[in-house]
């Protein structure tokens, strides 16, 4: 067996002042069309050189105009998967940032649309398992507040 393909993945549920977080909606995904028009984060995978911090940053400002500083930024959730099919080993990390609730938000072409959801509904979204998931755990661990 060949060596496993190993990638790393950054997400950042940014909350604004109001208590929402900023969800995306994904654009036509040509080489995975079952994620097309889903619910997202702003986010993606980690380039060679780069730590999570960096890719995060650097992926929400690609994706929404928001330029996020590093010091704003809160790792709270990391998870490995391997997927035996494709040999490749996958960690996530999902990263908390407060930004002002009249934020300018920029889309880049690989989203179609983005909304503000108010915390407390953020759990209804369906987002991917794991930001489900790393969501759930944020908010039972008080991380952040699904209250007002």
């Amino acid at each position: 067996m060949n060596n496993p393909i190993i990638e790393s993945v950054a997400k950042a549920l940014l909350v604004n002042s109001k208590n929402e977080a900023l969800i995306l909606t994904l654009g036509e995904h040509k080489q995975r069309p079952e994620k097309s028009y889903k619910p997202d984060l702003p986010g993606g995978l980690v380039d060679p050189g780069e730590n999570e911090h960096e890719a995060v940053i650097r992926e929400v400002a690609e994706e929404t105009g928001i330029l996020v500083q590093h010091g704003a930024l809160k790792m709270v959730y990391s998870r490995t998967e391997f997927f035996k099919d494709e040999n490749k080993s996958v960690t996530k990390h999902l990263f908390i940032a407060n930004v002002p609730a009249d934020i300018d938000v920029t889309l880049s072409w690989e989203h179609s649309d983005y909304k503000w959801v108010p915390l407390e509904s953020l759990q209804n979204t369906k987002l991917r398992s794991f930001y489900d998931e790393a969501i759930g755990y944020c908010i039972s661990n008080n991380l952040i507040s699904a209250t007002p």
